[in-house]
C-alpha cells in the first residue's frame, strides 16, 4: 500500500479495526512552502518603490517641462538655433553662429560664437562647453563678451557660465562623476 497522510482503518475480517498512520515523512517527501513574508521588509520594499515611481515621475515631468533638443553637427558662421528648452550641440559652435535656449546650453566642443541661455527670462540657466570662448553670452538679461584681443585666456579644461550674486560668472566645471568616483577611492 502507498504512503498516505491520513490515518487508515484496516480490518482484519473479524470486526476489528485497527489505526495505522503512515510513516513520518522525510524532508524530501513535504513539498516546499512559501516562507511567511515579513511585515518590515515587505513594507521597505513598498515604501522603496513608491518612492523609486515618485522620482521616475518628478524625472518624466521635468523632461516634460523641460525638453531638450540634440544638435548632432557644428554650427557655422551664419547658422541659428533657437529652442525654447534645453539645447546640446555635440560639436563645436563657430564665430558668427547663434545659440538661443530657454533652459540651460551644453556644447559639447568649442563655444565661439553667440550663445543665450534663459531667453526668455530664466537667470537660473547655465551655459557649459568643453572650452568656452564666446564673442558674446547671455543668461537670462545678463550680458558679457569676450575680452578685447589678446587679453583672452584659453580654457584648457571645461566651463560653465551662470549667474552668482547678480553677476555673470564663468568658473572650472567642478561637478563630475569621474571626480566624485575619484575622491571617494583610497
Amino acid at each position: 500500500m502507498g504512503r498516505s497522510s491520513r490515518a487508515e482503518s484496516l480490518g482484519s475480517g473479524q470486526g476489528e479495526t485497527k489505526e495505522r498512520t503512515s510513516p513520518p515523512k522525510t524532508a524530501e517527501d513535504t513539498p516546499l512552502e512559501p516562507a511567511p513574508i515579513k511585515r518590515e521588509a515587505s513594507t521597505a520594499y513598498v515604501e522603496r518603490r513608491r518612492l523609486e515611481r515618485q522620482s521616475d515621475w518628478s524625472y518624466e515631468e521635468e523632461a516634460r517641462r523641460h525638453p531638450t533638443l540634440l544638435v548632432r553637427r557644428t554650427l557655422r558662421s551664419g547658422q541659428r538655433v533657437r529652442y525654447y528648452g534645453n539645447v546640446v550641440v555635440l560639436g563645436d559652435v563657430n564665430p558668427g553662429a547663434e545659440i538661443s535656449a530657454g533652459g540651460d546650453i551644453i556644447v559639447m566642443g568649442w563655444l565661439r560664437g553667440l550663445a543665450h541661455a534663459g531667453a526668455e527670462g530664466n537667470d537660473g540657466a547655465m551655459v557649459s562647453a568643453f572650452r568656452l570662448n564666446p564673442t558674446q553670452l547671455r543668461i537670462g538679461q545678463y550680458i558679457g563678451r569676450a575680452p578685447d584681443g589678446g587679453e583672452a585666456v584659453l580654457p584648457d579644461v571645461p566651463e560653465i557660465a551662470e549667474v552668482r550674486d547678480g553677476r555673470l560668472v564663468i568658473d572650472r566645471w567642478q561637478h563630475s562623476v569621474l571626480t566624485a568616483a575619484e575622491s571617494t577611492e583610497v
